[in-house]
Parts: C-alpha cells; structure tokens; sequence
C-alpha cells in the first residue's frame, strides 16, 4: 500500500526532499475535490449574479475602408518615384496609413468632439443621474462626479476633460480587420440608438478632421506658391527677353541647330567615333577571347555582329567542327563499351576524332590571326574618327559659340514658361480638389441601431467561461495549498508510514455527520438527538448500531486484538489518545471508543467492564451531594465498595464505571494503590475490562499503561496531528510492559472518502 503524496512530500530529517509526481498531484486534486467544486460553483453564483445585476450595454460598429493615397499636394503625380519601388513599400505603406488612422480615431480631439457635439457628459456613463436601483453605486464611482460645473466649457474644465476622456476611452474600441484595409470603429453604451450616434459622430469626426486638416494646408501652400508664381512670371520674361537679343546677334549661324553646318557635322562625327570606338572595343574582346585558345568559349562567340565576315565564317566553320567532335565521342564511347577498345572499328574512330580535333586546334589559330587583323583595323579607324571630330569640335567652338547659347537660353525660356503655366493651372484647381476629396477613407458600413433583445453585455456564456477556469484554477491552488498546509492524518498508510507501527483497525465513523450546513439547519428546526442511553449518574454513552459498517469494524477489531497475543486475549485493555479532544461548538460529547469496543466484547457473551478514567473531563462537583452516584472518583478518593453499574437491559454482561465528580487531582487517584486494588478486584469478576484513558499528554494515561495488558493508540481522521503522534507513541512504550501490547487504532474514516482506500 503507497503512502499518499502528503506523506511522501514530508520526507524524513536529513534526506532529500520527495518531488510530487503527476499521479500524486491528481490525486491530491481529487482528494480536495470540494475546494475546487466549491471555487467553480461560487464563481459560477458570481458571474449569474453580475448577469443578473450588470446593466446591459450594446455595442454598434461603423466599418470605413482607409484607401490609398494617389496623389500628393495639389493633385501632382510623383513622377520622381521608382515605380518598382513605389510597388515594394505598397504593404508597408497600407499598415501605415491604418495605424495613422487609428492613431487619429483614438485621440483626444476626435473624443472631444464627439462627446461635446453628441452631449455625452449629461449620459448616465459619464456625469448624467444614473438609474435610480443603482444610485447607491455612486458612493463607489465618487470620481465620476464633475469637478467643475457642467456649465463651463470642457476645453475649460481639465478635471472633469481628464475623466470623460477615460470613460469615452473604456466605451471606445477601434480595431483593423486582418489582411484588409477596414477598420471597425466601435462604442458601447447602454442605449442602442447612443452608441449608434456616436460610432457614426466618430467617423463623421474623423472625416471634419481631414477635411479641416487639409483644406488649411492648401490654404498655406496656394499662398506660398502664389508668392513664388510671382517671381517665376519675372524669370520666364528675363529669359525670353535674353532670348530674343541673341537670336538678332547670332542671325548668320542659322535659326536653330538643323540649319547649322558646323554643328550637324560635328554630330555626324561624334557618332561615327562613338561607332568605331564601339567595334574596337568588341573586336578587341573576341581577340582576348580567340587567344584563351578554349574552342568551348570561342564557339560561343559566334553571331556577333560586331566581328567580320571571314570571322563569322571561321565561327560557323568551329561550331561545325565542335558538332562533329562531340558525334565522334558519343560514338566512340558507345563503341568502346559495346565492343570493347581492341575492336578495329573503334581504333578507326579514335583516329578520325583525333584528325577533328587537329582540324578544330588550326581553325582557332586562324580564327585568332583573323581576330587580331579585325581588331587593328577597326583600332586604326578609331583613331582617324577621333582626330576628325577633335578637328571639328574645333571649329565648332570657335564659330558656334554664340548658336550653343542661344540654344540654350531658348531651352530655358520654354522650360520656365510651361512650369508656369502649369503651376498657375494647378493654383486654381487647388480648392476644388482638396474640397471635394476631404480624406483617404471611405465608409463601407455606418453604424446602425443594434437590437435591445441581444446586448453585448455582459455575456453570460463569456461570463461562466471565466467563472469557470477561474474557479479551476483558484480551487487547484487552494487544493494544493490545503494540502501542504494539513498536519492531520488521514489513512492507515500515513500511521504505518509516520510510526512504522501495526494499526489493528481503521474505524468509520459510528454515526456519520451530515454536512455543516445540513447540521446548521437541523439544529435551527429541530432539536432531536439520537437514541442514547442515561446512566444514573449522569453520563451518557450510546450504543453502536447493530449491523453497521462501525459495529461490523469494532468486531473485527476485537477478533484481531484477542489474535495478537500468542493466543491468550489481554484482559485490561486501555485506549488513550495523542492529545486532548477539541471539542465542536453546539456537538455532543462523542462516546468513548472503549466504551464501544466493551460493547461489542458483551454480545460475544464475556461479562465486559469499562471504566472511564477521563477524570479530567468529569462533571464539576454538584451543590447537591445525592445529585449523582460516586463513581470512579468516589471509589478511589475513598473505601466505598467498587459496585460497577449495569444501565443496559439489552446488554446485561456490560457493567460501566462513569467518572464521577472531577477532582482536584486527577493524577494522583489514578495512580494511587487504589486503583491498583480495584483492578485487580475487577480481574476475578471480569473477562474484559476496557479502560478509557485520557490525554498521553497527561500522567494518568501512563499510569494506566503500566496497569495494562494492552494499549491502544487512538488518531482520529482528519483531526490528529502528525507531530503529536510520535511522542505519545514514544511515551507509552517506554510504559506499558514487556508482556503488553501496543497498537494503533484509526477512527472517524468519512464513508467514501478517497484517505478510507489509501
């Protein structure tokens, strides 16, 4: 039988601390079932209760769509841009725009707005009378009442702006949707037509707000550009003015660069340069090419068109040879591993690839000769080009030097006048375009009066969902906590384990206590006790109940206690217990599990005496001297002869000795001669004397060790600690005799309680 993970956790002083396991945790859990039971079924009265009390709140959602800018100031296409790179910050630039509107939804000049222009402060979230069953709620929300007066303007009042701004932030919720450009402008209020007004208020807001933002920049920029406009028309006519003048001076040189000789031959002879420096600079690298010498790079320099005829053909002549190289090697591997190399045939072969190989090695010494020819040829008509348009350029620059400026200044005259023309154009588009584009989004869906019957809170399902794992987990830690915190023993396992000592028994409990709340109840409605029996002299002990699981546990207990002494019974047996009883408040004193065990001995047919010993938990000496009999006190404080009672008709072999009066010292009685003599008396008359002890925490248990046959050890389930256990043990070993026994006894086990199976 494993001990159970509590008693494994505590490991012995001076080893190493056991770790719980999975199957230990679970078993703890379901051992404090009813903690976490009563943590889900507490949050789940919570979460009702909130349900039930919360006032319902809708949710109505606007869903606009933030589309892509297609312009930039004035309505002018960036024609600066890379369009390949316009395309690669595409994504980028759509997050950013929906962040920029979120940012601009979620700030404090839109909330501003929207609260003043839709009258928010006189709303029951905010600073209006609130429903007249929650008025007592404004005792916990003291700061929700305006600080200012709600006459001054909110611009005005800081303290009463900073709490409407965090209300009207809680209410609010902007979020994008997933993969698109829309986004869900939201709030929540507990009148569907508000919330309504104002998710539309905040997507009206928004559009005010660009169209202002926008409509003042193009104001500042249409003066801006107006003042620049100015000096531009001044420049355009400087430019033609400077024009005109060299137009008159330079009459002779022709009206513009087609009429004029000297430059159309000078561009004539800067493309014939550029054309022979272009075939130089080919020929030159299929002559480095040709002398590498590699028939596989040369091969592939075929088809240029920069190379000479006798070159092409000396190309067209190598690929064919390379064609007719590679034939001759597929044909003779082919051959060679068909027939093997002595095959004559394949000798034949070998010799016409070598002969083709030779024939490709002189083609590429010609093509290189042919390639170096090319290239000093077009190198020399490089350099004539050159020296012509050198010779040119001269001339040029000596004659056309007022032509090139008068080119030049019309350029820019033409330049200046159209930039002005468009620019003056765009001046006066300006305030139409930016009037009728007030923004970059468009409403895809305005927000619309959410039903009354389906509020969007509070949401019982989401509500017991929480309830639910919060009281799982809450339960699991206080199970845990429980746990580690419970010093009392529970099981047979834990005595075995704790003390390493035999437990005879492990007892239900002799009437099993219904639930404390059940308890309460019944002892507010009804004041019935079970059955018990009175003794004249005033104590009350009762009887098990025949043929219950407690009474069928006491005969098995006895049968294996008369087992345990080499066959001879032990005649006085005394039970005590590791510390003095705790009593409950509004719960009768148990019966003493002696008195039990006495009366399961009688009906086996022995005549049976208990004698309770608790002198210390006796009834205080009464004013009226004949209210009760003597008992134990009055036999051993005097010589009054030791008449045991018989209350029990139903028993007759069962004789009882009650406490008596509670004396001033309970020890000394009990460990007087006295009591020596009266056992052995109660030896000749009877088969069994079963003695309830008290406390080992006090001498008289001790004593009454030292006059026994056998001690039983008493732990009660669940209320025995397991630091009090060892010491009481220790202390009645060293007691009892050597011919006595000593054992462990486990009581009060709950019916179907997982520490009854351990």
């Amino acid at each position: 039988m494993m001990p159970s993970p509590r008693v494994r956790e505590r490991s012995a002083p001076g080893e190493p601390p056991v770790e719980w396991t999975l199957g230990d945790l679970c078993a703890v859990l379901l051992r404090r079932r009813n903690w976490i039971i009563g943590a889900v079924v507490v949050g789940c009265a919570l979460a009702v209760a909130w349900w039930l009390l919360a006032t319902p709140r809708f949710r109505a959602t606007a869903v606009i769509e933030v589309q892509k800018e297609s312009h930039g100031a004035f309505g002018l296409e960036n024609t600066t841009a890379d369009k390949s790179s316009t395309d690669l910050s595409d994504s980028f630039d759509e997050t950013l725009a929906l962040q920029t509107e979120m940012g601009v939804l979620e700030s404090d000049a839109i909330a501003l707005d929207v609260i003043q222009h839709t009258g928010l402060e006189a709303a029951p979230d905010y600073f209006g009378r609130r429903p007249r069953h929650f008025a007592w709620l404004s005792r916990l929300f003291f700061w929700r009442k305006p600080l200012e007066p709600l006459s001054v303007p909110l611009a005005d009042a800081p303290n009463r702006r900073y709490v409407a701004l965090k209300i009207f932030a809680k209410h609010r919720k902007i979020a994008p949707a997933a993969g698109t450009r829309l986004l869900a402008v939201s709030y929540t209020d507990p009148d569907p037509r508000r919330a309504a007004q104002v998710a539309n208020a905040m997507v009206q807001a928004l559009s005010d707000y660009a169209f202002r933002s926008r409509s003042s920049a193009a104001t500042e920029s249409a003066a801006w550009l107006q003042a620049r406009l100015a000096g531009l028309k001044q420049q355009t006519d400087a430019l033609d003015a400077r024009a005109a003048a060299l137009d008159r001076a330079s009459g002779d040189l022709g009206d513009d660069e087609a009429h004029n000789v000297v430059l159309t031959r000078l561009d004539e002879l800067n493309a014939s340069l550029s054309q022979a420096e272009s075939s130089r600079i080919v020929r030159e690298a299929i002559w480095r090419a040709v002398e590498t010498g590699d028939p596989e790079v040369i091969s592939g320099l075929g088809g240029n068109p920069a190379s000479g005829p006798n070159t092409q053909n000396s190309f067209a002549l190598l690929q064919s040879l390379r064609a007719q190289e590679a034939q001759a090697q597929a044909q003779l591997a082919e051959s060679g591993k068909r027939y093997g190399n002595n095959w004559p045939a394949v000798a034949e072969q070998r010799a016409r690839l070598a002969t083709i190989q030779r024939s490709i090695q002189d083609e590429v010494s010609r093509l290189g000769e042919r390639a170096h020819t090319d290239y000093e040829v077009s190198l020399q008509a490089e350099n004539s080009a050159r020296a012509a348009f050198e010779q040119q350029k001269d001339a040029a620059s000596r004659l056309t030097g007022d032509a090139v400026a008068l080119r030049l200044a019309r350029q820019e005259a033409d330049e200046s006048r159209a930039l002005y023309t468009t620019l003056q154009g765009r001046l006066q588009q300006t305030g139409v375009l930016e009037g009728l584009h007030s923004g970059n989004f468009a409403v895809v869906t305005p927000a619309m009066v959410p039903s009354p019957d389906h509020p969007s809170s509070p949401n019982l399902q989401l509500l017991l969902a929480a309830a639910i794992a919060g009281g799982l987990t809450l339960g699991s830690c206080a199970a845990v906590v429980r746990e580690l915190s419970d010093h009392a023993v529970h099981s047979t396992a834990d005595l075995e384990t704790l003390l390493e000592a035999p437990v005879f028994a492990a007892l239900p409990e002799a009437q099993p206590q219904p639930p404390r709340l059940r308890r309460i109840l019944r002892g507010g409605f009804s004041k019935s006790v079970p059955q018990q029996f009175a003794v004249q002299t005033g104590a009350t002990y009762q009887l098990p109940t025949p043929d219950s699981p407690f009474d069928e546990a006491l005969h098995r207990l006895c049968a294996s206690l008369m087992l345990s002494h080499s066959g001879n019974a032990p005649q006085v047996i005394s039970l005590a217990s590791p510390a003095p009883h705790r009593p409950v408040q509004d719960e009768a004193p148990p019966t003493p599990l002696a008195f039990s065990m006495a009366a399961a001995l009688a009906q086996h047919g022995h005549p049976v005496l208990f004698v309770d010993c608790d002198l210390r938990s006796a009834p205080a000496p009464s004013l009226n001297p004949g209210a009760c009999l003597p008992g134990l006190t009055g036999m051993l404080s005097s010589d009054t002869p030791a008449l045991p009672q018989k209350p029990y008709v139903s028993l007759p072999l069962l004789s009882v000795v009650t406490p008596g009066q509670r004396p001033p010292c309970p020890s000394e009685l009990i460990a007087s001669s006295r009591m020596s003599t009266l056992l052995a008396h109660w030896r000749g008359d009877f088969r069994f004397i079963l003695l309830h002890s008290p406390s080992v925490v006090y001498a008289d248990a001790l004593v009454l060790a030292q006059l026994s046959d056998a001690v039983l050890l008493t732990a009660h389930a669940g209320r025995t600690r397991r630091e009090d256990l060892a010491p009481a043990l220790d202390s009645l070993s060293r007691q009892i005799p050597d011919h006595a026994v000593l054992g462990l006894i486990l009581e009060g086990i709950a019916s179907g309680a997982p520490y009854a199976r351990a």
